[in-house]
């Protein structure tokens, strides 16, 4: 994988001081760091919340350390690395680490490389020897090389056609002209065509040293042994030791320089950037992370509430603090109106000075830093995250006192401290301005469903630590209970979604324009409510339910609470509001559209679900959008949150009287005097899906460097659990990661993708099972038929148990992994209940995965896959003639 640009600073890095109002030991300093006899750093931190560990190990080299002659060897050689060793010979690694369900994947940027696993725990000792042997015993052989060599090169075409990465780059081109920063760090195709292993060996054998290695443990693990494993499999002295090479440095720009790109997109695209600082500067890094965030993170943010919300001219717009080794680069990025262009330029340059003279206040910076500091305690729920965070941090700063001390001095950061770096570094003489372009350039009645009777709650089943009640008005709540963190998580579900809208596209709407103020609140007030106290509140519409996730702490819940019962049952739905809501909405859709993937993955499913719920796309919206009235929202508004098709569910430490008080408060009990709004059943609308009767192509022009291929069939809905099971194990074998039949097969053997796999989507009342591919225009008719030929080998031949068991282990432990976080475990629970399975089939989907045979293999590919399947096409003209 790769990576080009390093994330926002403040979701990289985890402060581990005590913060009293975020539970015991959210930050308390709990892990160790050991330097082993061969130079190798190694940190190990224990979390025994889920039986879950990541391996991370950090390597001290990227595209920083190559020339114009090898440019993307890092990147070339991050692929080589999962192709065997003498002890592992080709695709043992992905076989294995599949068949424990693990996630496996690399990264390459500028100063670094990483790799990393994450699986069940029990199986740690498995996956720290193939990942050590993996990186100190790479073979390469040279007929894999030539395969990946393919595939790297399909990479670059893909990312060659993303408008964003191009904005990027032309940004970093004209900042660094001799520093090696100005090298992209997926190379060149011409240097990548041609490259040798001996270069790519001599790469390796400067740079993979133990010395210039930080190995990373973070999960359910004994520190000890976990340490012992590491020095067993690393226990290599090399003749080379880590290096810290000087690069020439290239003095800040002195006039402003803009850069403008046109291309095949439909919507306008603009990123400014401000150099920083290298990472020894650590005081002024702490003052641009707060900067960034007043300027740009949140919708209360400066950028967001004038740019967008008040001068109405970007879709969206945001800020971040990216940091590199030796430099940082302050960013401003902005989706707009292509015709608005130079107007979105000085309303940001506008915002800017106005925060460089000093025009925010106190409240600005508190918000800044509690939004810095609640997405820290949020993001240290993952182990995978706090491995992330400890190896970027000791590997760019030095050491692990950064990651210790991060939000301690975050606090101690200043309103003349701002100031100062706002002047010294967004100085607008020294902005890079990238930019890109098209080619050719009723009665209100809003009401409220608290003011009814109530009824007692009833507890419905209890299991384990996780209560099911049934609350007045019908409403059904979980409670799963947790107390090893104050995060309390919850999602809330309307049965319904697209089933019942009576216009495309308004639920979409609702659910945007609901968070645009209440009664009580402004816009900007909610927005500042919600983030000076760290609690998200995020409304979505979808096929089968109308849901918002909220994630909040145990101590902020009362006033989550308040805000809730305001969006839900007060909001006020300006009509300028829906209109930009609207405005924005088509222009994501057109913003869409520049990735030819997602053009693809749209025409695919518009044509397998035309005139169903689970068709409406982009080409359904931009239809009826446009015709979508106040009242059609206040009519959505008014049904959605009708109690008896409510499922909430909780994950947390919480009061469960105090929560089902909270809920009652908000929702009420039975609605029974609205004679419009009935229980939903999905059962009353099975007649709208219909089993296809003929093969549908769609193709697609579109000037692109890959082409993107897309073919799927429709399948039963969820009710029917063992096809269900079948076809998750059949995803699986077909595209479930890197050992998949798709990636081996059509990847590393034949070299035709970089992205190849198959995805199964399990609705209520149909699924569809797709295959899907980025290829080679030239090669796009043959990867068709070679996707079609592995359907057909599965529909002829009994899968091995071997293969079948290594399949249903990656799907178990993937599922292990998908409940880590409170989040995930209560959309997850809320899912399961809603689509009428019940909360329990959390414990019965392992069973029924198990329970798989070959022959169910065999019978559901041949009940499924026929002939009368979707295939959707984006590529240059020329070569969608050969397609019937």
């Amino acid at each position: 994988m790769l990576n080009f640009s390093t994330r926002f600073k403040k979701f990289l890095i985890l402060s581990v001081m005590t913060l009293v109002t975020m539970g015991q030991c959210v930050f308390a300093q709990d892990y160790n760091s050991y330097k082993l006899d061969n130079g190798q750093t190694v940190i190990i931190k224990e979390v025994h919340d889920n039986p879950i560990v990541t391996i991370d190990t950090w390597i001290k080299t990227g595209s920083i350390n190559e020339n114009d002659q090898n440019n993307g060897v890092a990147h070339f050689l991050e692929h080589l690395f999962f192709k065997g060793t003498q002890k592992h010979p080709t695709g043992e690694f992905d076989r294995i680490m599949d068949s424990k369900g693990a996630e496996t994947n690399a990264a390459t940027s500028k100063d670094f490389t990483h790799y990393y696993i994450t699986l069940p725990s029990k199986y740690f000792q498995t996956a720290m020897d193939l990942h050590a042997d993996m990186l100190m015993n790479p073979q390469i052989p040279r007929k894999e090389l030539e395969k990946e060599r393919k595939v790297v090169i399909e990479e670059i075409s893909k990312t060659n056609d993303n408008p964003e990465t191009k904005l990027y780059e032309n940004m970093i081109n004209a900042f660094y002209v001799n520093h090696p920063y100005k090298r992209k760090v997926i190379g060149k195709k011409e240097i990548i065509e041609n490259i040798t292993r001996e270069e790519i060996l001599d790469f390796y054998n400067t740079w993979y040293n133990p010395s210039n290695m930080i190995t990373v443990v973070v999960g359910d693990v004994n520190t000890q042994d976990a340490l012992n494993l590491i020095k067993q499999n690393f226990n290599r002295k090399c003749k080379n030791s880590a290096q810290n090479p000087k690069y020439k440095t290239d003095k800040n720009i002195e006039k402003q320089i803009e850069i403008l790109a046109k291309d095949k997109v439909k919507t306008g695209y603009m990123m400014i950037g401000f150099r920083g600082v290298p990472q020894e500067n650590r005081a002024d890094s702490y003052a641009l992370d707060v900067l960034a965030t007043i300027l740009g993170d949140g919708r209360s943010s400066k950028l967001y509430q004038t740019v967008k919300e008040q001068k109405q001219l970007a879709y969206s717009i945001s800020a971040g603090h990216a940091s590199m080794k030796d430099d940082s680069i302050l960013f401003i990025r902005a989706n707009y109106v292509p015709a608005n262009k130079d107007k979105v330029k000085k309303a940001i340059f506008d915002e800017i000075n106005r925060v460089r003279n000093g025009n925010f206040d106190e409240q600005d910076i508190t918000t800044a830093k509690n939004i810095i500091e609640r997405d820290t305690f949020y993001s240290r729920e993952s182990a995978s995250n706090i491995a992330n965070e400890l190896g970027y941090t000791t590997l760019v700063y030095g050491d692990t006192k950064y990651y210790e001390e991060y939000i301690s001095n975050i606090k101690k950061v200043t309103k003349a401290d701002i100031i100062r770096v706002a002047k010294k570094y967004l100085n607008p003489n020294h902005a890079v301005i990238s930019v890109m372009l098209p080619e050719s350039a009723a009665q209100e009645n809003i009401k409220k469903i608290s003011s009814i009777m109530k009824k007692e709650p009833v507890v419905v089943s209890t299991d384990k630590n996780i209560t099911k009640y049934l609350l007045p008005g019908d409403i059904t709540l979980i409670i799963n209970h947790n107390k090893l963190n104050d995060i309390v998580a919850m999602q809330i579900i309307s049965k319904g979604g697209n089933y019942i809208e009576k216009k495309a596209g308004t639920g979409a709407i609702t659910a945007s324009a609901m968070m645009k103020g209440t009664k009580k609140y402004s816009s900007l007030d909610l927005s500042q409510v919600m983030e000076q106290n760290g609690i998200k509140i995020a409304p979505a519409n979808g096929s089968d339910y109308f849901s918002i996730a909220v994630k909040t702490t145990r101590n902020d819940l009362p006033l989550t609470f308040d805000l809730l019962n305001e969006i839900i049952n007060n909001a006020s739905f300006e009509p300028q509001e829906i209109a930009r809501v609207k405005a924005e909405q088509i222009q994501n859709i057109q913003k869409n559209r520049d990735m030819p993937a997602s053009t693809a993955f749209e025409e695919f499913k518009t044509a397998i679900w035309t005139g169903t719920p689970y068709g409406v796309t982009g080409k359904v919206l931009e239809k009826t959008i446009p015709t979508i009235e106040k009242s059609d929202v206040l009519a959505f508004y008014n049904t959605v949150f009708c109690p008896q098709n409510l499922v909430i569910s909780i994950n947390g430490n919480v009061d469960d009287k105090a929560v089902i008080d909270s809920i009652t408060d908000i929702f009420g009990a039975n609605k029974a005097d609205n004679k419009n709004v009935q229980r939903f059943e999905y059962n009353k609308y099975k007649n709208l899906f219909k089993p296809l009767q003929s093969q549908k192509t769609v193709k697609k022009d579109k000037d692109v460097e890959a082409a993107w291929l897309v073919m799927g069939w429709l399948t039963d809905g969820v009710e029917n659990k063992k096809d269900i099971a079948a076809l998750q194990v059949i995803d699986s074998i077909l595209g479930g990661g890197m050992s998949s039949r798709l990636f081996t097969g059509l990847r590393a053997e034949q070299g035709l993708a970089y992205q190849v796999g198959s995805s199964f989507a399990a609705n209520v009342n149909q699924g569809v099972f797709a295959l899907y591919i980025g290829t080679n225009p030239q090669t796009a008719l043959h990867s068709k038929n070679e996707l079609l030929k592995q359907i057909n080998i599965l529909k002829k031949e009994f899968v091995s148990e071997k293969e079948l068991q290594e399949a249903k282990d990656k799907i178990l432990g993937s599922f292990i992994l998908s409940q880590e976080t409170n989040m995930e475990k209560a959309s997850t629970l809320g899912w399961f209940e809603t689509s009428g399975r019940g909360y329990l089939y959390i414990d019965e989907f392992p069973k029924l995965i198990q329970c798989v045979t070959p022959s169910d293999i065999i019978r559901v590919a041949n009940k499924y896959f026929d002939n009368n399947y979707t295939f959707a096409i984006v590529a240059p003209q020329k070569y969608l003639e050969q397609f019937k």
